[in-house]
């Protein structure tokens, strides 16, 4: 409580000498990245010593006190302002966002794949294409029929390819789940039997299927500046794979699988912000960019597998700025709009995967309320937020950002406890993991 009003002497001192050295001679930029450094360090110091232990304590998965942060730091209050423009930052903003789909596609390896529960594909088109296909044709209806939001919006013709849009991107963040809540649950408890790795697995399979359909909605929505040359959807997808693909066989070249993990972090910082840099520019999905990456690298390049620890080991540091930007780069939009479309959303979604959870369960072992441990949102949909963010703006697009940050919030506080109770009811959880266990288990793995 104590550092709270110190930070906030801090971002304050800082967004003065940025604001003063933007009307000096444009440096601002400077003060906004040295700021958001200190921010970040901060914030992740606080996380790992204090979060951390509260996250184990009552099975939360943290972040919504990072979304926070980014809101103070963002428009939203006009004294601190340190992301009025956020032009000279973007490709930090992609760096974290491209770092999240090079490791979904890291985890499509052949080697794993053949290992997967056959049980896996059915959880992974059902829970992931019935909330897409349903939220999203309800969210077309809510944006383009007159008489639910055209009033509110007054939607002109040519505005309605955004309000599509939207509610394209608005299916991708309904079909997106996460792990997080599988690893929280590992940490404290003694987990064993069928179940939780069967629907880990599913949700790591299926967040590459949705980062690729996210791709494919900028590429059908591509629009190119005025006087260019226009070119189709597929021609944007094969350019959206291709580049990743390519980039991927290209960076091959130059890993030769025995870097240390340091050499290997700063290799993956360069490649990334390479690949990504380069979908910002032409307007691409630098998830779906480094999805084809990873996936490139992680079958053909020396020691592709040590990639992937590499990424997940740095995962939770571009996590944090994703939330921190996702935050700032939030505006306010109608109170009973964004409520009435939240609570559609909530719903929609919650009943999609209950319907997957019985459709999957048809004819097989499987149970009925699979449902209950696929609720949480994840990195993946931070990341597809914040790009789309960067993108879109204005009316819909406005409306389906703040549903889906408050869908984050709401699920990752929720979804760890229902996970544990389907593995509890599956008895799959045997016991809790004490502190003197964990130091034991350690002492005999030494011996």
């Amino acid at each position: 409580m104590t550092a709270l009003p110190l930070l906030w002497a801090a971002m304050s001192g800082v967004a003065h000498a940025a604001s003063g050295a933007e009307k000096k001679g444009g440096a601002g930029e400077l003060g906004t990245v040295v700021l958001l450094v200190l921010v970040v360090g901060v914030a992740y110091v606080l996380a790992h010593n204090v979060v951390e232990r509260l996250q184990r304590r009552f099975l939360v998965v943290s972040g919504a006190e990072y979304l926070l942060l980014g809101v103070l730091l963002g428009p939203v209050i006009p004294d601190i302002g340190v992301f009025d423009n956020i032009t000279g930052i973007v490709p930090v903003i992609a760096l974290a966002a491209g770092w999240v789909g090079l490791l979904r596609g890291t985890d499509f390896d052949f080697a794993s794949l053949q290992r997967l529960d056959p049980a896996t594909w059915r959880i992974v088109f059902l829970h992931h294409l019935l909330p897409g296909v349903a939220v999203g044709l309800s969210a077309y209806y809510f944006f383009m029929e007159p008489g639910v939001l055209y009033e509110v919006f007054q939607i002109a013709p040519e505005e309605r390819r955004l309000a599509m849009l939207s509610a394209a991107a608005l299916a991708c963040f309904a079909a997106a789940d996460s792990a997080e809540p599988f690893d929280l649950l590992s940490r404290r408890y003694e987990v064993s039997g069928r179940l939780s790795p069967l629907l880990r697995n599913g949700t790591r399979l299926g967040d590459i299927l949705v980062i690729l359909a996210f791709g494919l909605i900028f590429c059908v929505f591509h629009e190119s500046a005025a006087g260019a040359q226009q070119y189709s959807a597929s021609t944007w997808a094969w350019v959206t794979f291709g580049l990743g693909a390519a980039l991927g066989f290209l960076f091959s070249l130059f890993l030769a699988g025995d870097e240390s993990d340091n050499s290997r972090f700063l290799a993956l910082v360069g490649i990334i912000a390479f690949a990504s840099g380069g979908a910002y520019f032409l307007e691409l999905s630098p998830l779906a960019v480094n999805l084809s990456m990873g996936f490139v690298l992680v079958n053909f390049a020396r020691g592709g597998h040590l990639l992937h620890s590499t990424l997940e080991s740095t995962e939770r540091p571009m996590t944090i700025v994703l939330l921190i930007f996702a935050g700032a780069l939030w505006v306010p939009t109608d109170v009973t709009v964004t409520l009435a479309a939240l609570g559609g959303f909530l719903v929609l979604r919650t009943t999609a995967k209950w319907l997957a959870s019985v459709v999957a369960a048809w004819g097989t072992s499987l149970r009925k309320d699979l449902f209950r441990g696929l609720l949480a949102h994840g990195d993946v949909t931070l990341a597809m937020a914040v790009s789309f963010r960067l993108v879109y703006r204005g009316g819909p697009a406005d409306i389906a950002y703040s549903v889906v940050l408050g869908s984050i919030i709401i699920n990752d506080l929720i979804a760890p406890r229902l996970l544990r109770g389907l593995l509890a009811d599956q008895g799959e959880i045997q016991r809790e993991i004490r502190d003197t266990d964990s130091r034991t288990s350690i002492e005999v793995s030494a011996k």
